[in-house]
């Protein structure tokens, strides 16, 4: 039996629905259709898939006094799905055919600004948590920025000012907030640091292509893997060549008062 496409929509919550907003989810992903119209059916599910994710974040943080799974989940499903759908939408409204209107633009910094959200959503939680982000978070995220970086729209889309979105900024400022995991102490680093994360990100520097040779200051960042940016640490391979996170001074003062947690201070196998 197929559902509707139209079963679940945010009316219908209370109770939210797991399976018919996967299988919604599902169905919008796997057909063909204007990129305007799968826009509309996504913003219909968006409350119903915000509430889903509201629900799993307390979860995974332990607020609810339920042990996070080791198993997907339907609600890490849904979140799948859901970022699936969003990063599809992204490059169809970002198409050749689309560039000039000023429609799409529109539409296109929604769906920007949302899978941003939702990505960084997922990646704060498990920080703030102490806990390991649900796997292709953080993968994303980079395939995000390097996408974003292939077409120079990084720093976003204009007018210039201070409350201009920059999707490069939003970016650094997880980049930093997941460098945090590496340290002790977290419950009293983030109430500090974490207000300051975006103020920091619009002055830390990403560089690619960079050799590095002892510099602990600065975060190296493996764009093909599935974490955030890390610090050097004993019997990595020397000299490092990629991409480096070059954090605000103030951020890197802030955390010299912290210990870093011992397995980071291991030699690395």
């Amino acid at each position: 039996m197929t559902a509707r496409l139209g079963l679940v929509r945010p009316a219908d919550t209370p109770p939210v629905k797991l399976p018919e907003v996967l299988l919604a989810l599902e169905q919008i992903r796997d057909r063909s259709m204007e990129a305007e119209r799968r826009l509309a059916m996504l913003r219909a599910l968006k409350d119903p898939v915000e509430a889903i994710q509201s629900a799993r974040a307390r979860r995974g943080a332990g607020l609810d006094g339920c042990a996070p799974s080791r198993t997907l989940s339907l609600e890490d499903s849904v979140y799948r799905s859901w970022c699936g759908n969003l990063q599809r939408l992204l490059i169809d409204l970002g198409h050749p055919r689309s560039v000039g209107q000023a429609r799409f633009a529109i539409y296109r910094e929604w769906v920007l600004r949302q899978l941003l959200k939702d990505l960084g959503r997922a990646a704060d939680a498990a920080v703030r948590a102490g806990q390991r982000v649900m796997p292709g978070t953080w993968r994303s995220l980079h395939d995000l920025f390097l996408y974003l970086d292939g077409r120079d729209e990084v720093a976003g889309p204009a007018p210039a000012g201070p409350a201009r979105f920059n999707p490069g900024n939003e970016y650094k400022r997880l980049l930093l907030l997941g460098a945090l995991a590496e340290y002790q102490d977290l419950d009293q680093i983030l109430p500090v640091i974490g207000p300051r994360l975006r103020e920091w990100a619009g002055v830390s520097v990403l560089k690619r292509d960079v050799c590095v040779v002892g510099e602990s200051a600065l975060l190296r960042l493996d764009l093909t893997a599935d974490g955030p940016p890390r610090r050097a640490r004993p019997g990595d391979e020397q000299p490092y060549q990629g991409w480096v996170l070059e954090p605000a001074k103030p951020y890197t003062d802030a955390l010299a008062a912290y210990p870093l947690c011992e397995r980071q201070l291991t030699a690395a196998a």
